[in-house]
């Protein structure tokens, strides 16, 4: 492996935590969200899914400050609205909300803006934001296998539903680069593509080049059609999204593979969350022969949420590499939030 890494701060979430993700927006690429998901009894025995989010604020000492906390249903994905500073939170009451935040004058403000559920005997696993034109439509997955579109405007109205899957949809995404695709991933090992624009009944493709369920998604948004998939199977598998058929490579991982989350900053470089197996960094610039340059085992327990801070525009690319590209991950019984950089000691070709 030809990259080093650095550990800045260990956080005890209290509750197991699942899902993080770096705030995008300017001027508050700071600020990161923490989702958990606790099992609990209440006073008659019932399982009860408690969840918490937390919301921290990155200084410039390279430590994280805690801004303030929201008790919710347990979390099961978070994604930001790439246009506007809103957050969408999917729980395991099979509901979706939306809080927006601001930071006037250094005040943090936090404010629930909408909330939608889609099925109470369900649980929203996961969501997306289209990042195009429409860029207030949501697409969420959840346990009996269906797929929601919702449109977020003044209130959260459902557009359209399906099923998708045979069994738990573990994970859905937009396309980055066309607006009308979504693409799924379920426990019945089944990869599939959607158009907006059909009615449903089948779907674009459907591929079981995954042996496992699919548990993650993520299109590169430097480069049209190379997307990532992966799967309880350990297997990060490389796709050109014109072809489905079959994958350019896929690289095992040791780890099922929860979360996938391409660089924002560096075109080729891919972030897996791997379960059992800790956090990987992955270098992808062949697509036919993607290499592990970090493996980061830190954590104590089933690697879940991880994604990178945006570094601020710069007119010179080359000096996307100059920074530490900073990271948080979380895992999940040992309910445990870090913050880490890597930087590459060899050329990783931009």
């Amino acid at each position: 492996m030809d990259a080093k890494w650095h550990k800045l701060q260990q956080i005890d979430t209290e509750y197991s935590a699942d899902s993080v993700e770096w705030c995008p927006h300017h001027p508050m690429e700071n600020i990161v969200a923490c989702g958990t998901y606790q099992l609990a009894k209440d006073d008659q025995g019932a399982n009860l899914r408690l969840g918490r989010v937390l919301f921290y604020q990155l200084q410039d000492n390279q430590q994280l400050i805690e801004l303030t906390r929201i008790d919710t249903p347990a979390i099961l994905d978070m994604k930001w609205q790439q246009n506007i500073p809103v957050i969408a939170l999917a729980d395991a009451a099979g509901c979706i909300s939306l809080y927006s935040i601001g930071n006037d004058k250094g005040s943090f403000s936090l404010n629930r803006v909408n909330n939608h559920c889609i099925d109470a005997s369900a649980l929203a696993l996961s969501l997306d934001w289209s990042s195009l034109c429409n860029a207030d439509r949501i697409v969420v997955s959840d346990s009996t296998g269906k797929l929601n579109i919702f449109q977020a405007s003044s209130t959260l109205i459902m557009d359209r539903c399906w099923l998708a899957h045979d069994y738990e949809a573990w994970i859905t995404a937009f396309d980055r680069w066309n607006e009308n695709i979504i693409y799924s991933g379920g426990d019945d090992c089944k990869l599939k593509g959607w158009d907006l624009r059909t009615d449903f009944s089948s779907a674009t493709f459907t591929s079981k080049r995954h042996s496992m369920g699919v548990c993650s998604i993520h299109c590169n948004p430097y480069r049209d059609h190379i997307m990532a998939t992966g799967s309880y199977d350990e297997n990060v598998l490389i796709w050109d999204n014109r072809h489905m058929t079959k994958p350019l490579s896929r690289i095992e991982v040791g780890g099922g593979v929860w979360r996938l989350k391409w660089s924002p900053n560096i075109p080729n470089i891919l972030l897996a969350a791997c379960m059992h197996n800790g956090f990987s960094i992955i270098n992808v610039k062949n697509d036919n022969d993607p290499t592990m340059i970090v493996s980061y085992m830190e954590h104590d327990s089933l690697a879940y949420g991880c994604d990178w801070k945006v570094i601020k525009e710069t007119s010179d690319p080359d000096q996307r590499l100059k920074h530490n590209q900073i990271i948080a991950t979380c895992s999940f019984y040992d309910h445990c939030l870090q913050l880490w950089y890597w930087i590459s000691t060899t050329d990783i070709n931009i």
